[in-house]
């Protein structure tokens, strides 16, 4: 009876729990007599017990025991006031989380942490930057090209000659990269479309669906002999980004800063030499910016040499200044100039040409090219311990940090012959890891040097003379295709290749002039330039270009950037 008695006791304490938790929920008394008030359930099944729930037996427990709510002693136990005794049971707002419906815990942060990403950029922002943009440079660069000589029957024609030129520049500012990609999209309506307006060629054949010229036809105009407007465009082009005052910030005691180098514009095929006389080279000068873009001014072709013999090679490049130096002096009589070169320059009939040119010079120099005149350098620098001082650099966060020493020489000669003397100074730049990679370098210049604060600039500019090898690769392996071989013809290659300069130049203002500030305004992720490149030419092959040149609002292109 004793066994009986407990067991029904059990019972009956479990069936007083459930009526307890059933009042609670209406409101009234409960089995002992107690009001209760009436409170809304989270459950609506009846799944709590009475006070004597420590009772229950653990064969009555599920595994669910630890989480809120959840599992048979949870469900039972909601009813409950107070929860003592359990503190297995996770409550809310712990980092256990939350449950979730299929009685699970959730284990994952509740709010977000960490940064937010930034927005993704807007194709329509970028597209209307684009086309105010170009639209500016239309009004410049076609009137240069309407210069040159129409030897085609008009009756017969169904481009105008500056459709031909802007397909290209078009689709080396998209990055196409080739010929076969052009002729890919001459029959997309908004592309056609696109390279019409931009040419302004304002009529079309009625009921015909607008296309743009195979890179064919475009060869066969270059042929005729446009090479000459070509270059004077890139002139006229340049000449209006200085009058706009783009480069202020880009200048060396007032000088602007071009850089000359050689590098390989394609490869020969089917050529009956081997080697590098396989090969076309080119002579290129390029204004300099610290921010390191390098736009083109101009160019000559170089013979090419054989391979493996450097004396040619320099010899080559030596008389490509030679040709190049005249026609910069004529393009821009009255700009103040200051010369970059390899250690190649440093010589005595280049740094006389650029005397003879009132320009100024920065070289590098090197034991090999003039080993005389480098020994008296180091001399002297031993001799004068007063002409060094502290290479000093900033972080960040705006922290004086003293990263090397800069030295200078002033008056080294160098001579080919007793009558022959000439002189100008050496300014010797030793870096140290503290504040990036090491460098240890020498420049000769003409620049007068009084302090360090003089030399440092002179060191450094001498080291961005980098940026033109920088824009060589961009041009080799950026889009732009440049040691592919467009046309085996050596007019036609040339053609081709102040058109992709052009296209070039457009691009590196754009994303620095139109683009970083878009970007800044809106808070826009960073993107590479690629990935630029893909939105816009997304955009022009959805809408190609809705108003005529002359109909479009011009953007304005803005200095923020046009610094370093």
């Amino acid at each position: 009876n004793n066994e009986y008695d407990k067991k029904t006791k059990n019972v009956g304490s479990l069936q007083g729990g459930v009526e307890q938790t059933q009042a609670s929920s209406v409101g009234g008394r409960d089995n002992r007599g107690l009001i209760v008030q009436g409170r809304s359930r989270k459950h609506t099944a009846s799944s709590a017990v009475g006070p004597c729930d420590r009772e229950v037996q653990e064969h009555l427990r599920s595994d669910g025991l630890c989480s809120n709510g959840s599992g048979l002693d949870g469900e039972m136990g909601a009813g409950e006031a107070p929860d003592e005794g359990n503190e297995r049971i996770g409550k809310k707002g712990t980092c256990r989380g939350d449950n979730r419906k299929d009685g699970t815990q959730n284990l994952h942060p509740q709010k977000r942490t960490g940064r937010r990403p930034a927005k993704t950029p807007d194709g329509e922002d970028a597209y209307e930057e684009l086309i105010g943009f170009i639209a500016r440079f239309c009004k410049v660069l076609n009137p240069v090209f309407s210069r040159i000589e129409n030897l085609r029957d008009s009756k017969k024609c169904l481009y105008d000659g500056r459709t031909f030129l802007w397909t290209f520049i078009l689709g080396f500012f998209v990055r196409m990269g080739s010929r076969n990609a052009m002729d890919a999209r001459r029959c997309d309506e908004n592309f056609s479309d696109a390279v019409h307006k931009l040419s302004q060629q304002d009529w079309w054949i009625d009921n015909e669906k607008r296309t743009t010229p195979c890179s064919l036809s475009v060869c066969n105009y270059l042929e005729k002999g446009c090479t000459s407007v070509l270059e004077q465009s890139l002139v006229e082009m340049m000449s209006y980004m200085i009058r706009l005052k783009l480069f202020a910030y880009a200048r060396l005691r007032g000088l602007f800063v071009i850089a000359v180098d050689a590098t390989k514009q394609e490869k020969i095929r089917c050529c009956k030499w081997k080697g590098n006389r396989a090969n076309r080279y080119v002579l290129e000068a390029k204004l300099i910016t610290p921010w390191g873009n390098a736009y083109s001014l101009m160019s000559v072709p170089l013979k090419p040499w054989h391979e493996g013999d450097e004396k040619e090679k320099q010899d080559s490049e030596y008389h490509g200044f030679l040709r190049l130096a005249p026609k910069l002096k004529e393009a821009f009589p009255h700009l103040g100039i200051c010369i970059l070169g390899d250690g190649l320059y440093a010589c005595t009939p280049l740094m006389k040409l650029c005397d003879s040119y009132h320009w100024k010079y920065i070289f590098t120099f090197k034991e090999g090219r003039t080993p005389k005149a480098y020994a008296e350098a180091q001399e002297l620098m031993k001799l004068n311990p007063s002409d060094l001082g502290d290479l000093v650099r900033h972080d960040k966060r705006g922290k004086r940090i003293v990263c090397g020493t800069v030295s200078w020489a002033k008056g080294v000669e160098i001579s080919r012959g007793i009558k022959e003397g000439y002189s100008f100074n050496v300014v010797k730049v030793d870096e140290n890891d503290n504040n990036g990679s090491a460098y240890n370098g020498q420049f000769a210049t003409s620049f007068e040097i009084e302090d360090v604060k003089q030399a440092d600039a002179i060191g450094m500019w001498g080291r961005r003379r980098w940026g033109i090898e920088s824009s060589f690769h961009v041009e080799k392996h950026g889009g732009y295709n440049l040691e592919h071989n467009f046309c085996n013809n050596s007019r036609v290659s040339r053609n081709i290749y102040l058109l992709m300069q052009i296209a070039h130049n457009l691009w590196q203002l754009f994303n620095r002039g139109c683009l970083l500030p878009l970007q800044k305004h809106e808070k826009y992720r960073n993107m590479t330039h690629i990935k630029w490149v893909e939105l816009l030419y997304f955009m022009i092959l959805k809408k190609g270009i809705p108003l005529a040149i002359d109909e479009m609002p011009q953007r304005y292109v803005s200095r923020e950037f046009l610094r370093l």
